[in-house]
């Protein structure tokens, strides 16, 4: 045991002072928190421009959607949030944990948020997502530059 503890510090130690190092002053985290808003405030009104707004123009982003499919290039990503928006009467996202890490000249956020959702023709529900993405600042606005969003699997039934 004890030659495994000077081990042990030799691994966390560099990730403990990572972590600390990385993380955001208030004024970046306000930006990154305001750019989460926004995101919501597009599903809230079901527009797909505002949604745009929040991605990068350029021709590499991708969007991995919640049901596990990836989406290349912002008319395709695009597309998708119409096709989105079009199956929802109404939808509102609450934010329930999230974190920023500074990593270059961009921002990495890991997030939980819960959905409350009509899909039309069917009844209200409420929807887990988990996401990860990549945030860079592009012509003086923070935007997404890539988006990986899934519905937690839901656990196996005990076996007997």
């Amino acid at each position: 045991m004890r030659r495994l503890a000077p081990l042990v510090l030799w691994l966390v130690i560099p990730v403990v002072a990572s972590a600390q190092s990385s993380s955001l002053d208030e004024k970046a985290a306000a930006e990154m928190r305001e750019l989460d808003r926004m995101l919501l405030e597009a599903h809230e009104k079901l527009d797909a421009d505002l949604a745009m707004r929040t991605f990068t123009s350029r021709a590499d982003a991708f969007f991995i959607v919640p049901g596990g499919y990836l989406v290349r290039g912002t008319k395709a990503i695009r597309k998708t949030w119409e096709d989105f928006f079009a199956s929802l009467d109404r939808i509102h996202g609450d934010i329930k944990d999230i974190s920023y890490f500074r990593e270059g000249d961009g921002v990495v956020a890991v997030g939980t948020v819960v959905y409350q959702r009509k899909l039309k023709g069917r009844e209200p529900e409420e929807k887990v997502v988990i996401w990860t993405d990549y945030r860079r600042k592009e012509n003086g606005k923070w935007v997404y530059v890539f988006r990986h969003a899934h519905w937690p699997v839901p656990p196996s039934p005990p076996r007997n």
